[in-house]
């Protein structure tokens, strides 16, 4: 995305949940606008929101994490031209995933609460997020192939199964890595991941009987006093 403010601090640092690795490679950054209280204005600087970041809410990194942020750097950079993403305007559609809901709720600033964020039953990395103000809606989706089979298999039969040796664990976060770090940033995102325009898709209201309005957005357009 593109940046603004670059002169502000972040953290990259190495961690023990943040490798060297992780930390010099060539990721994502999204560069955010939101209020600036909780019933105020739109806020008149923006924030930057790196992958480690998403690492912190979600508990850790792994490969659907760096997939689902790549997948929306390519999606929010085309719903959002200019570079900076307004997290009061958008609500999101992902697959029923800790990783991806967790992605697209951070990037997103969707909420099932607030009925701005869904799932659906579909297999795959794919996001459908749509800006609210202007009804614009992009799906973005990683392109078949892109992530090895012989993985995604593993990964289900173990799920299905609901246990698995110490063995099987180490193999496959091993080999979950080692596609992250050859493929995935070796490899530009725009030819893993496609966005297209969905000009007559309809939000369907959440079925959640706790939904409440989302008050710290009610007054974004309020001008400020000269």
């Amino acid at each position: 995305m593109t940046r603004e403010n670059k002169d502000h601090w972040e953290d990259n640092a190495v961690e023990w949940y943040w490798p060297l690795w992780a930390a010099s490679a060539s990721l994502p950054r999204f560069l955010v606008r939101d209020t600036e209280s909780s019933h105020g204005r739109y806020a008149t600087g923006t924030k930057t929101i790196m992958v480690k970041d998403l690492v912190k809410f979600h508990g850790h990194a792994c490969d659907g994490l760096f997939r689902g942020a790549s997948a929306l750097a390519v999606g929010l950079s085309a719903l959002f031209p200019h570079g900076i993403i307004d997290r009061t305007d958008l609500r999101v559609l992902s697959r029923n995933s800790p990783c991806l809901g967790d992605v697209a709720t951070y990037l997103t600033g969707g909420r099932v609460r607030f009925n701005t964020q869904d799932v659906q039953n579909q297999p795959g990395i794919w996001f459908v997020v749509q800006k609210i103000s202007t009804g614009n809606t992009i799906r973005v989706e990683e392109k078949p192939g892109v992530y090895p089979q012989a993985l995604s298999d593993e990964e289900g039969l173990l799920v299905s199964a609901q246990s698995a040796t110490p063995e099987q664990l180490d193999r496959l976060q091993a080999a979950q890595w080692e596609w992250v770090r050859k493929v995935l940033l070796k490899t530009p995102r725009e030819t893993l991941y496609t966005v297209t325009s969905v000009p007559q898709f309809s939000w369907a209201d959440v079925s959640y009987d706790h939904q409440g309005p989302r008050t710290d957005v009610l007054f974004k357009d309020v001008p400020r006093i000269e």
